[in-house]
């Protein structure tokens, strides 16, 4: 059996100095170099640790044609070749594809890098990243062994921790995540709720004395509050389950165009004193897009800037920038801007920068839920009192 015990390092000068034998011994993580025949020496003390518990393990898996273990025995239980190795898969053909690339003198490839579960000897399953340096075997390069060449250079690290803390963080941060929601969704079904109490509570106490264009009033207040709340339910849905976007060839401009003249239909005194600059330097293209929803996207997002204007003078700027993949949709207002540190959380459920009461608390969720059902991009910047939305939907194929 081979002999563990210590570091065993191909030969010294290949390597290097005694001061970079140091050096490696040093790392925390186990560095090998491997064979053509898959024969593994252990190039630091923490590789040579790891073989000795592993070597009992591999017992079970050996060819028996062989007097030691393969690395793929003794490293990972495997009787066969490991399939993510970079000698046989689809990542060897990557490597040969940029040969003519490699820089004159250079001993070595690109650096791969897999995440894999392993199995230990007691049972327990571990997250393994491994990372490859294939070494180039051309004449006079690589590691000379008595029997060959080395092939690669593998180390291994133990991320199983770090990825159950990181795994832990999302669960927690999704859970602090989910209370906000609840507490955004009680919050905001509770104010039209108690508007509706009060004034049922009112009509019931003073029916008999009332008079009709009262109660007409009183009743007008309570559709508008049931509406509300119908309208926050509705945006819970819309959130919860957005549903695939209906795809169908339209004309970018005409949407744009049509979300501008609904909201100065639906927020005529809002929109009052703002100006609308929309002159797109772009031939009417059509390509693939849910017109229904991007123009949701886009009211609310006007909506949004003329409330931030609330009612002073100010503009709403709306460009096109055809990309190579994607059709760019920039809108811009000068109605303060969005403090830096709010920006982002902007697209979290029930988070507002105007601290009014006005919508659902769910808009800018929306859009960014509507925008990634495209597989598109939304983002946003605040600068100089500007804030600025960047919409960026996929192309597919543009017809005109």
């Amino acid at each position: 059996m081979q002999d563990f015990g210590s570091a065993a390092p191909p030969e010294t000068d290949a390597i290097g100095s005694v001061h970079s034998q140091a050096i490696l011994d040093a790392l925390p993580l186990p560095v090998f170099a491997i064979d053509a025949d898959y024969a593994i020496v252990p190039c630091n003390r923490a590789a040579a640790e790891h073989l000795r518990k592993r070597a009992d393990a591999s017992f079970g898996v050996r060819n028996n044609q062989h007097a030691e273990p393969r690395c793929h025995e003794i490293l990972y239980g495997r009787s066969q070749i490991c399939p993510y190795c970079p000698t046989i898969n689809e990542l060897q053909s990557d490597h040969e594809n940029d040969a003519a690339d490699t820089r004159s003198g250079q001993d070595y490839e690109d650096i791969i890098e897999k995440v894999i579960p392993v199995r230990t000897p007691g049972g327990d399953e571990r997250s393994i990243r491994l990372h490859f340096i294939s070494l180039n075997t051309t004449e006079g390069s690589g590691l000379p062994t008595d029997s060959g060449t080395y092939q690669l250079i593998e180390t291994l690290e133990d991320i199983t921790i770090r990825q159950q803390k990181q795994e832990e963080a999302l669960r927690m941060e999704n859970l602090a995540a989910l209370g906000i929601m609840i507490s955004g969704i009680a919050h905001e079904l509770n104010n039209p709720l108690t508007g509706i109490g009060l004034n049922l509570q009112n009509l019931q106490a003073n029916l008999e004395s009332m008079a009709p264009p009262e109660i007409q009033r009183r009743l007008g207040i309570l559709q508008k509050d049931l509406h509300r709340a119908s309208r926050i339910v509705s945006d819970i849905l819309s959130f919860s389950s957005p549903g695939k976007p209906r795809l169908t060839r339209a004309s970018i401009v005409q949407t744009i165009q049509k979300a501008i003249d609904n909201t100065m239909r639906l927020y005529p005194i809002l929109s009052r004193q703002v100006q609308w600059k929309f002159q797109p330097d772009l031939e009417d293209e059509f390509f693939a897009y849910d017109t229904e929803k991007v123009e949701r996207v886009l009211i609310n997002l006007f909506r949004n800037s003329l409330q931030a204007l609330d009612y002073q003078p100010g503009y709403v700027s709306i460009q096109l920038k055809r990309l190579r993949k994607f059709m760019r949709i920039t809108i811009e207002d000068n109605a303060g801007g969005i403090p830096i540190e709010k920006l982002s959380r902007i697209f979290q459920p029930f988070y507002s920068n105007s601290g009014n009461e006005r919508g659902s608390g769910l808009g800018l969720s929306i859009c960014h839920s509507i925008i990634r059902e495209h597989r598109g991009r939304i983002h946003v910047r605040s600068f100089d009192g500007k804030t600025r939305f960047y919409i960026s939907l996929p192309l597919g194929t543009v017809n005109r």
